[in-house]
């Protein structure tokens, strides 16, 4: 027998593997799970970390991303986005395609893949663009994971950044879903009611009222009824086109009892919830602004969302990573209208959301369903992802869960070096990332080369 036996050995560590923890070695080799087993088995290894203490997790994936690239590279691109990535336990993620240009056709997806390709550390996957319906098949075979639809646009910001990734017409919507399902892809779609967000922003400007709070006011419509009616909309599309749908930023309980009501009953929704909306509340709102680029949610509001992931119900958390500068966030303060949406949540929203497992809101193991299992399932790669068992590739989080203290901006990978959960106690953080079996992420420090991480092309299909 070779002394060498495997590249990576892991040992002291309680694993998450088969729905629960365990004490246990983990053995890579050649970029995959060789084994699992005893921790007082220990073969010779080129290297061995000691994990006592801590526990070993499946590498979290993120499939709702905007790096930027191309196009807004002083924003981010993709060797700042997979940094900060790694820095938070991600070892795969989704980008979306409202760049620039926008991700519309088949040549522009291709030159896409393959730039960003040379600079990512992590794997990825890429969405194609909705709105160009003939050129979505061709996007789908160069292996984009999905179609990406804006039901929203605003005027003022020229969010999504594109105007022509808008959908606003219920019919393209339709064709859409359908396109995508014939070729056995599933389409994310962000669901916003226009004529009401229209409706409602006009009020507001006539008015002179244009902070952060009547953005929100005129986003969500009373009752948050832009939402509601744009949901059912999509379920009641995905269950006549028995077509996959994914839908984001789920935000309310009515929401998430419509799109598993209708899971339950056959049709193929699934639902995704950004942690913002559970972590970052009003009094954030009122002292962040634009730089919250606001979704402060009452406590009762947030409490909800936490207690529907905790029950099994939401099938995805993605932290819809959408890094702006400062500089061009600022004019929100007196109108929210004039600025983009998003923020940089990557770096830090894994250690806000281990705080909540330390503290009972959340469970290790729905936790895991939801940054892991649930998301790989999502894009066609669990258990190859998402899952520690042997076979798999190694993507791994090695996670501190006595680590306490403040996050702040200066640790942050993101280009824009800053993170709307700064001046946040934290307790639990991921510590160490492992990327198909190399250390990416240690003790904060990132290390990796560009170009190392893989494009993971979508489970697409041509019509027979």
């Amino acid at each position: 027998m070779s002394k060498e036996v495997v590249d990576l050995l892991l040992v002291g560590a309680r694993v998450f593997t088969d729905g629960g923890l365990v004490d246990a070695s983990v053995g890579v080799k050649d970029g995959e799970i060789a084994f699992i087993s005893s921790r007082h088995w220990a073969p010779p290894a080129t290297k061995t970390v000691d994990l006592t203490g801590k526990l070993l997790l499946p590498g979290f994936v993120d499939t709702h991303v905007h790096f930027r690239d191309p196009g807004l590279t002083y924003k981010e691109d993709f060797l700042t986005g997979t940094r900060a990535a790694a820095a938070g336990g991600f070892t795969c993620v989704v980008d979306m395609p409202n760049n620039k240009p926008a991700l519309l056709t088949r040549e522009r997806f291709r030159n896409k893949r393959d730039d960003v390709g040379t600079r990512a550390i992590v794997d990825f996957a890429l969405y194609a663009g909705a709105t160009n319906l003939p050129e979505i098949p061709g996007m789908l075979e160069e292996g984009a994971i999905g179609v990406k639809i804006f039901m929203v646009s605003d005027p003022k910001s020229h969010y999504p950044h594109d105007p022509e990734l808008f959908t606003g017409d219920d019919g393209v919507l339709y064709d859409t879903l359908t396109i995508a399902r014939d070729h056995g892809a599933y389409c994310a779609v962000h669901p916003t009611n226009q004529q009401i967000f229209t409706h409602e922003s006009r009020k507001r400007w006539a008015a002179g009222t244009t902070g952060p709070k009547d953005f929100m006011a005129a986003y969500f419509g009373e009752n948050f009824v832009g939402d509601h009616t744009s949901i059912s909309t999509l379920i009641a599309m995905s269950e006549a086109a028995k077509a996959r749908t994914h839908i984001l930023h789920v935000r309310t309980e009515q929401s998430i009892r419509m799109i598993h009501q209708a899971h339950e009953e056959g049709t193929p929704v699934t639902m995704e919830i950004n942690p913002k909306y559970m972590l970052l509340g009003e009094e954030d709102m009122a002292a962040l602004g634009p730089l919250s680029t606001p979704y402060g949610l009452p406590a009762t509001q947030r409490a909800k969302l936490l207690e529907y992931v905790k029950k099994g119900w939401v099938d995805v958390l993605a932290t819809d990573h959408a890094p702006h500068t400062r500089d061009e966030l600022a004019p929100g303060w007196k109108d929210a209208w004039s600025i983009p949406f998003g923020n940089p949540q990557l770096d830090h929203a894994s250690a806000i959301l281990l705080t909540r497992v330390n503290e009972g809101v959340l469970t290790l193991e729905s936790l895991v369903k939801v940054l892991c299992e649930n998301p790989a399932r999502l894009i066609g790669v669990y258990p190859r992802k998402g899952a520690i068992r042997a076979g798999a590739d190694a993507d791994l989080v090695v996670v501190d869960m006595n680590r306490k203290g403040v996050l702040n901006d200066e640790e942050c990978q993101t280009k824009v070096g800053r993170s709307p959960y700064s001046g946040k106690a934290f307790h639990g953080r991921a510590v160490m990332t492992i990327s198909r079996g190399d250390i990416v992420m240690e003790e904060g420090k990132v290390a990796a080369t560009p170009g190392r991480g893989r494009f993971i092309p979508g489970p697409t299909r041509k019509p027979t």
